[in-house]
C-alpha cells in the first residue's frame, strides 16, 4: 500500500515552516505520521524539486497539463488518484486504502 502527494511549490518539504504555519499542512504531516506507524508507504513530491515524479505518474501529468498548478496538491492511493486541489482527510485515505 502506498500514498503519494504531488504537492505544489512550498518553502520547504512539508510546508510547516516560516512565521505562519497553514494549520493544513501541519495536519497532512501528522497523517503522515499516523499512515507511517501503520506501515503504509508514503512519499511527497514537490513540483518545483522533483518535476520527473509529476510527469512519471500519467494520471497527475494530464491533471497538471490540463488544470495548472492551480490542481495541486494531488493525492495517489496505491496508483490512483483520491483527491486534487486539496489535501484528504485521514477517513478519505483510509477509505481509499480499505477499498484496495
Amino acid at each position: 500500500m502506498k500514498v503519494e502527494f504531488f504537492d505544489p511549490p512550498m518553502c520547504c518539504s512539508t510546508g510547516i515552516c516560516g512565521p505562519s504555519v497553514d494549520e493544513k499542512l501541519v495536519k497532512v504531516s501528522e497523517n503522515i505520521d499516523v499512515l507511517k506507524k501503520r506501515g503504509i508507504e508514503v512519499e511527497r513530491y514537490m513540483i518545483s524539486q522533483q518535476p520527473l515524479k509529476f510527469r512519471d505518474n500519467q494520471e497527475v501529468y494530464q491533471l497538471v497539463k490540463e488544470k495548472g498548478k492551480e490542481v495541486l496538491p494531488v493525492t495517489v492511493v496505491n496508483e490512483k488518484v483520491i483527491k486534487y486541489g486539496e489535501y484528504p482527510t485521514l477517513e478519505e485515505i483510509e477509505k481509499a486504502l480499505g477499498a484496495e
